[in-house]
């Protein structure tokens, strides 16, 4: 799987992914691009990104898009932070589809959070 790692996303995390080719903006020459460019130069180079933008939801249309979002929500975007959604990362990265949005919570109330203030898709 190639995964692009948004800028937001911790570095650390790469190397918790040996099995996938993992890029980061920087890589590509990508830095200072915006979400929408962003998303159309990686969608012929990459299967999915990752990003902790919660926003992105409504901020992009991603179905225009060949390639997969995932969005982990955790408190911060610490590695310590994030690691314990990487199981479900690895399992999730296997059933994604191009066009679509999936989020994965550190915490419930994380969700709860972003129903309350009309984040993600559950909103």
């Amino acid at each position: 799987m190639r995964i692009l790692f948004d800028q937001n996303m911790s570095r650390k995390l790469r190397r918790d992914l040996p099995q996938h080719q993992v890029s980061l903006p920087r890589d590509m020459g990508w830095e200072q691009l915006g979400n929408g460019v962003l998303l159309g130069e990686a969608q012929h180079q990459f299967d999915v990104l990752l990003t902790m933008d919660a926003n992105i939801y409504h901020q992009q249309h991603v179905a225009l898009y060949d390639i997969a979002v995932i969005v982990l929500r955790a408190y911060d975007n610490d590695y310590e932070s994030i690691l314990p959604l990487l199981p479900e990362l690895i399992e999730l990265l296997d059933h994604t589809t191009p066009g679509e949005i999936y989020y994965i919570y550190a915490h419930e109330k994380l969700r709860q959070s972003d129903l309350q203030r009309g984040k993600g898709p559950y909103a």
